[in-house]
């Protein structure tokens, strides 16, 4: 069973009274630009299942059967206990790769890029992901059952949620069991003494005993995000530009070897016949460019009617024609990149809405004339939404004109 969907409501809920908590406290650790980009590639990772057609699952339960392997009946607590810490531990060895290898860490970066940390940044997850399956695989020939592996790697990931907030300190003994807020803070963290640390999913004893563990130091303040910067919100490149200079790496270096172990190397590593990089500066500012209380109200109401759509697509999927469900993923994709082009202060990005918006009349239109019984409703909807948002675009006097790259400390 899939219980993340089931969670997705408390999640939203969860996230809302952190930031009421860190308003109050006076400790905020949300920005609306972090959060709405952490947000957005979160929601391009869950709606890249409209795509998806269960290939993983596919291939293990074929190799299950061409082993001969019985499956587990799941009938005993002790059953589930097992899968539930066998997961982890395979999760443990993923996770690793994830950062040692830039063929896993162009897919994993998305989730570190962040220079916020907050509830947001656990639901910041990869839309490139189709390699790290292979590390459950084992689980299928030891014979838990696929819906089995699904439940308790649901249980995985819905408890690592909790542990992305910087308002919980450290919890004693808990330390020494499970991952909690503090080492996974040390996880996030791009300090140079804390880099590739704490691999856990739930359990910190995989890191104590391969020797990855690391624990938070109180001199030593936690800074968010990866060494190098992401200096955008756009939510495309998050999920691309490792993948895009590791293929521009390959292409340019002369060794045939390189051109092939640089997928299998460290993400910092370089061909030695190419221009060494420079040691990146972790402690620089972070990205924050400045944009009008108006957009940043605008883009926020548009990310939300996103996510609406995102949810219902995927609950309805099934009794969509497939054009329609790709019609949707694209609109739905295209709307992230704007909306992070608008939090940029991109000149195009007025432009580039008002096509989108435009589509959405059109899409009305069609629908309303071709399919009149079937789509009349959902073509009134439409048509209200996009004219709703023209008439705020019309009202905006003066839009921004470019980008004003603001940092902060």
């Amino acid at each position: 069973m899939d219980l993340i969907q089931l969670a997705v409501p408390f999640f939203i809920l969860a996230m809302a009274l952190e930031f009421l908590y860190g308003r109050v406290r006076g400790k905020q650790s949300y920005r609306l630009n972090d959060t709405v980009n952490s947000l957005s590639v979160g929601v391009i990772s869950t709606i890249m299942d409209l795509l998806r057609l269960g290939f993983a699952t596919v291939v293990f339960a074929a190799v299950a059967k061409w082993m001969g392997v019985s499956p587990w009946s799941m009938d005993s607590a002790w059953q589930w206990v097992a899968a539930f810490v066998a997961y982890d531990f395979c999760y443990y060895w993923k996770h690793r790769f994830g950062h040692e290898w830039r063929i896993m860490w162009a897919s994993h970066v998305a989730h570190h890029q962040s220079e916020e940390y907050n509830l947001s940044t656990a639901l910041r997850q990869t839309g490139t992901d189709y390699i790290g399956f292979v590390f459950y695989l084992p689980l299928y020939v030891a014979g838990l059952p696929a819906a089995a592996v699904l439940t308790v790697g649901s249980l995985n990931l819905i408890y690592q949620f909790w542990v992305h907030t910087k308002h919980v300190d450290k919890l004693g003994s808990l330390e020494w069991l499970l991952i909690t807020p503090s080492n996974h803070r040390v996880h996030h963290a791009r300090n140079p003494e804390y880099l590739d640390k704490n691999y856990g999913g739930v359990f910190i004893l995989w890191d104590r005993l391969f020797r990855t563990y690391q624990e938070e130091l109180p001199d030593r303040p936690c800074v968010y995000g990866i060494t190098t910067g992401l200096h955008s919100w756009n939510p495309l490149w998050a999920n691309f530009h490792v993948w895009l200079e590791t293929a521009q790496l390959a292409w340019r270096t002369r060794s045939w070897r390189d051109k092939l172990t640089i997928w299998f190397r460290s993400p910092g590593w370089v061909p030695a016949d190419l221009e060494q990089p420079k040691s990146p500066d972790w402690q620089a500012p972070k990205f924050d460019p400045a944009v009008d209380g108006w957009t940043k109200g605008y883009v926020f109401l548009q990310f939300w009617i996103v996510t609406l759509v995102s949810i219902w697509t995927l609950a309805v999927q099934n009794e969509l024609a497939r054009p329609i469900v790709i019609a949707l993923f694209v609109w739905m994709v295209c709307s992230l990149w704007i909306i992070g082009a608008f939090l940029e202060g991109r000149p195009f990005a007025r432009k580039a809405e008002s096509l989108r918006l435009a589509s959405c009349l059109m899409a009305a239109g069609v629908l309303a004339v071709a399919f009149p019984a079937e789509y009349a409703v959902a073509s009134v909807v439409i048509a209200t939404y996009a004219g709703v948002s023209v008439l705020a675009l019309l009202l905006r006097r003066n839009p921004a004109t470019g980008p004003s790259p603001e940092v902060i400390g």
